[in-house]
C-alpha cells in the first residue's frame, strides 16, 4: 500500500494514455483527478496549436502552477492523480517539490503513439508535436525510484490491473 492517500502523477508523452488511466484509477481509488493540460497558458496552447513545441522555459510556469495545485492537495491530505507530460527528469524534480509523489510513467512505441493521436479529437496539441516530445522524453532511470514504468501498449484493463498489482492497492 503506498499510504491511505494517493498522490500519483500519470506522465508520458502525448497519447500515451495519461488522461484515460488517470480517469479510471482516480475512479477506483475514489480520488479526485486532475487534467494537467487544463493549466497551460494559453500563449503555450497557441504555440502548440500552431504546431510550435514548447521549451523549457515554455513548461517552466506550467510545472510551477502543478507543483503548486500538489502541494495544496497534498496539504490538505486529498489524494489525487495529475496528469502531466513531466517530459523530463528535471520536470519531474520540480513536481517532487512538491511532497511525496509517485509517477506512473507510460511507455509506448512512437509509431502506436503517433496512430493514437490521428484518432484523437479535441485536444489542442497536434499529432505533428508528437516527435519533439520524443526528442525531449528524458526516460526515467533507476536513480528515480519513485517511478512505475508501465507498458502504454497494453490494454487499459492491463495497465489498471498492473498499477494495482504493483502498488497493493484495495479496490474501491
Amino acid at each position: 500500500m503506498i499510504k491511505d492517500h494517493y498522490y500519483l502523477i500519470v506522465c508520458g508523452v502525448a497519447g500515451s494514455g495519461k488522461t484515460s488511466i488517470g480517469k479510471i484509477l482516480a475512479e477506483k481509488l475514489g480520488i479526485d483527478f486532475i487534467e494537467g493540460d487544463e493549466f497551460h497558458s494559453q500563449a503555450n496552447i497557441n504555440k502548440m496549436q500552431n504546431g510550435i513545441a514548447l521549451n523549457d522555459a515554455d513548461r517552466l510556469p506550467w510545472l510551477n502552477i502543478l507543483k503548486r495545485k500538489i502541494s495544496d492537495k497534498i496539504n490538505e491530505q486529498q489524494g489525487f492523480i495529475i496528469s502531466c507530460s513531466a517530459l523530463k527528469a528535471s520536470y519531474r524534480d520540480i513536481l517532487r517539490t512538491a511532497g511525496e509523489v509517485r509517477f506512473l510513467f507510460l511507455k509506448a512505441d512512437e509509431n502506436e503513439i503517433a496512430g493514437r493521436l490521428k484518432n484523437r479529437d479535441g485536444h489542442f496539441m497536434p499529432s505533428s508535436l508528437l516527435h519533439s516530445q520524443i526528442e525531449a522524453l528524458e526516460i526515467p532511470l533507476t536513480k528515480e525510484k519513485d517511478i512505475l514504468i508501465i507498458d502504454a501498449s497494453k490494454s487499459k484493463e492491463d495497465i489498471i490491473k498492473h498499477i494495482i498489482t504493483e502498488f497493493n492497492i484495495e479496490k474501491k
